[in-house]
């Protein structure tokens, strides 16, 4: 009689970790349109699952999203881009999303736009500034790019910015008026202590 091989559950790699940078505001909204009703730009939806590493989904992570209107700049930054406290009122391009039992997110925002980094001197390429929180886990720190920005590979050095793996493929793959682009991202964490 043979046996068979005991197989091992499946595992999905943890989700890179990057920089939080310095415009996360911890209490922001908890909404999934992070831009206010007169803003104009190209419009993206990101959906997805939270997930631990063994393909578990997690129901009630907290998904913060901040992120640069389309002009490059956050909503609470100063004249010389440093960050400032502001209400909750004020913060119009961000919030907190709340995932359902499938661990399912989704939000709405508008396409960011590039900015420069004087200390670095060099554009960033767009992106989604995310942090997941979950019981039991590591907190996650990261960002999403999108696949077709040009600065993307003259972003910072390190793993702490662009890595092809973060970045957002949309449909349709070009901006076009009234349509709204749609992305899908899935989030893995490791468990705390693991």
């Amino acid at each position: 009689m043979t046996t068979q091989p005991k197989l091992l559950p499946p595992q999905l790699r943890a989700t890179h970790q990057q920089v939080l940078g310095p415009y996360f505001l911890p209490n922001s909204p908890q909404t999934s349109r992070l831009f206010p009703q007169t803003a104009t730009g190209s419009r993206v939806k990101v959906s997805g699952q939270v997930m631990s590493t063994d393909c578990q989904p997690l129901s009630g992570a907290t998904v913060h999203v901040w992120l640069a209107d389309p002009q490059g700049r956050y909503d609470n930054q100063d004249a010389q881009g440093n960050p400032i406290n502001i209400p909750r009122s004020q913060q119009l391009y961000r919030g907190r999303i709340i995932t359902t039992v499938d661990g399912n997110y989704a939000f709405e925002c508008l396409r960011p736009g590039n900015y420069f980094d004087a200390g670095w001197n060099l554009w960033r390429p767009a992106h989604v500034h995310i942090k997941v929180e979950a019981q039991g886990y590591e907190t996650l720190v990261t960002q999403l790019y999108f696949d077709d920005d040009a600065q993307n590979a003259h972003d910072i050095p390190g793993d702490a910015f662009f890595q092809p793996e973060l970045a957002l493929q949309l449909a349709p793959a070009v901006p076009k008026s009234g349509i709204t682009q749609v992305g899908t991202y899935n989030f893995v964490l490791v468990r705390s202590g693991a």
